[in-house]
């Protein structure tokens, strides 16, 4: 794929690159809780990206649907895998109301996959979120 595809508006899709260049890895979409593409690699079209997004968000919200069931009232949820006849879909909170989804081929390390993806969720969880403001001195809160 070109660089066309991911154009201005996927302004953030170089930062999926340390896990979309793994070996057996199709494509990554970065994308909000409620399944908007907020970025994706350069190996997907932005319409199935936008497709992905708004599954794997769906798929997610199934996931913390479960979670009581799975451990008790208070257990979080850290990701939610998919295995296909050709493949795995690994969705994981990438930060405040983010998440992090990645199509892989069925000959994939899921291991290294998991690896990378946590410290990726890791970095973006930095650049998604904002700093705290403070009301004292410069750069404090505004009215």
């Amino acid at each position: 794929m070109t660089a066309q595809v991911n154009g201005a508006g996927n302004k953030l899709g170089w930062m999926l690159d340390d896990v979309a260049n793994l070996p057996e890895v199709r494509f990554v979409v970065l994308l909000t809780a409620d399944g908007l593409c907020i970025a994706f690699s350069e190996s997907v079209e932005r319409d199935a990206a936008e497709r992905v997004a708004a599954s794997a968000s769906g798929f997610h919200s199934l996931g913390v649907a479960m979670a009581p069931d799975c451990g008790g009232g208070s257990n979080g949820l850290r990701q939610v895998v998919g295995e296909f006849d050709d493949g795995f879909l690994f969705v994981k909170t990438a930060g405040p109301n983010t998440l992090l989804a990645v199509s892989t081929t069925a000959l994939v390390d899921a291991q290294v996959v998991t690896y990378r993806m946590n410290g990726l969720t890791e970095r973006l969880g930095g650049e998604l979120t904002s700093p705290v403001r403070h009301q004292d001195g410069e750069g404090g809160a505004r009215p």
